[in-house]
């Protein structure tokens, strides 16, 4: 398995030529190369390993160009046991001889003294024939990585597949981390981890990066989103800090710890569970605990109460100046029962369990709508499944339009609440008056009716002239009392 790197030689290209020759790195008996050195593993092209840096030298200086890069050095390593050291060095001589052999100076030398065996290859940056200076790009080092492939299939040898290609540290910054340093971007790292724990999408998570300083460079003409530290001097790209900083994995990141509406119930239901756990009785051996019946409380009893109410005033059950008070409310009784089945069905009792609910839902709508919008932003690109990616979408819709209903929901209880519970005040202590005015009985349906002649339940034409009369006769009869017992017949209720 051949792998090759490269570094960019800008002073002391006569160490670096040294290093590649060292006879104690490359020793090898009996080996002998054109232009190399005697019983080592060295070779040279368009030079001679003894004055190859001289020769590179007078190369730079014929040209006028001894300035900025000096050289290259590639590393080409082999898997250990693949290769013995001669065929490690014919295989690095053929790399040659097809890249640089016919325009740059090329020292190679062949490393034993690790496990792994590996070339050394210096290369001067101008070139002998017009003086042209080579230019490294990453367009060219892959050339030249799939070259180096080319020759290590063609003898047999594994290379690797689909390789990654990895963002070089600066010396510096490597430096420091292995002294435990602090760098600017290690302090980027800790300042996006600590946001990310506290933000919700990543609309919040932009506006807390900016609270601390920060300055974004988000557009859809920059391919790449950039940001810089309040204390840096330049702008840095977030996929450069790692794999786990780019704006997309910062996104998936967001969405797993916000988890989801079933993982906030269950939260819910753990903090509700707590309060409870404090034992009202001891059960002991070889007794049943005494079953009581649960009691409604808050949002979900008002919203019994008042449908309770409601029946009855729907049914001409309740006193007819009761009735006055919500017959208004009778248009709305079908919305009030689905928010009452809504508050059962998620056993959400007080305003801060409606709260929460609807805090768990936008979380997930947060979720879902980050995923439609990557799902959407994928549908643009040709190779992707349309089909697959539009019914997910689909899905996706669904589920954020049921979502959004029961958001809704939460949002109209908490407001409908407060109103309820004095319209239902009002009726109640309407009906307590009633009931103290005919004497502290319990109310009967029709006995009291505000309508003379008038009995629910009964046949209306056989009482209405019963009682009439007796309310005639009862008027007639105080018809000649004196003054003090008209007033005292007038104030009696007539109900």
């Amino acid at each position: 398995m051949a792998v090759l790197k490269i570094h960019v030689i800008r002073q002391r290209l006569d160490k670096r030529v040294a290093y590649v020759q060292n006879t104690e790195k490359t020793a090898c008996s009996g080996f002998h190369s054109l232009h190399g050195i005697k019983d080592t593993l060295t070779s040279a092209f368009n030079c001679s390993c003894e004055v190859a840096y001289t020769q590179m030298l007078e190369t730079k200086r014929h040209f006028k160009k001894t300035d900025k890069v000096q050289g290259f050095h590639f590393i080409q390593s082999f898997k250990p046991g693949e290769v013995t050291p001669e065929q490690a060095h014919q295989l690095g001589c053929e790399f040659i001889k097809r890249c640089f052999a016919n325009d740059y100076e090329v020292v190679i030398g062949t490393h034993t003294d690790r496990a792994h065996i590996h070339n050394h290859i210096i290369v001067n940056s101008v070139s002998f024939v017009d003086g042209h200076k080579y230019q490294s790009t990453p367009a060219t080092f892959y050339e030249l990585r799939g070259i180096s492939d080319e020759i290590c299939k063609a003898h047999g040898l594994s290379v690797i597949q689909n390789p990654s290609v990895k963002a070089g540290k600066h010396y510096a910054e490597w430096r420091a981390e292995k002294e435990n340093r602090p760098t600017l971007r290690s302090m980027i790292r800790e300042d996006i981890d600590v946001i990310l724990a506290q933000a919700r999408t990543m609309d919040d998570f932009w506006n807390m990066l900016r609270g601390r300083g920060y300055e974004i460079r988000i557009n859809e003409k920059r391919k790449y989103v950039t940001i810089r530290h309040p204390n840096g001097e330049r702008f840095i790209r977030l996929k450069s800090l790692g794999e786990d900083y780019t704006p997309r994995q910062l996104a998936v990141r967001i969405a797993a710890q916000r988890g989801n509406i079933v993982n906030n119930l269950e939260r819910v239901k753990q903090q509700r569970q707590q309060l409870h756990q404090r034992k009202k009785y001891q059960v002991r051996p070889h007794t049943r605990a005494p079953k009581q019946r649960k009691k409604l409380k808050g949002f979900r009893a008002l919203y019994w109460r008042y449908l309770y109410m409601l029946g009855k005033v729907k049914k001409r059950k309740a006193p007819r100046k009761v009735r006055g008070e919500i017959m208004s409310e009778l248009k709305k009784l079908d919305r009030y029962t689905k928010q009452y089945y809504f508050l059962r069905d998620h056993q959400l009792s007080t305003r801060n369990d409606v709260a929460l609910y609807a805090d768990a839902v936008a979380d997930e709508i947060d979720i879902l709508t980050d995923r439609r919008a990557r799902l959407y932003a994928d549908r643009c690109r040709p190779e992707t499944d349309h089909a697959a990616l539009q019914t997910e979408t689909k899905q996706l819709t669904a589920e954020l339009r049921r979502l959004r209903k029961e958001q809704r929901l939460c949002n109209v209880i908490q407001n409908t609440a407060p109103a309820i519970k004095a319209r239902l005040d009002a009726a109640t202590a309407e009906q307590k008056r009633i009931e103290v005015r005919i004497g502290g009985d319990q109310y009967e349906p029709g006995k009291y009716s505000s309508r003379p002649g008038f009995t629910h339940g009964t046949d209306g034409n056989g009482m209405r002239g019963q009682v009439s009369g007796n309310w005639r006769g009862e008027y007639r009869s105080t018809a000649g009392s004196p003054a003090s017992q008209r007033e005292a017949d007038r104030g009696k209720d007539r109900y």
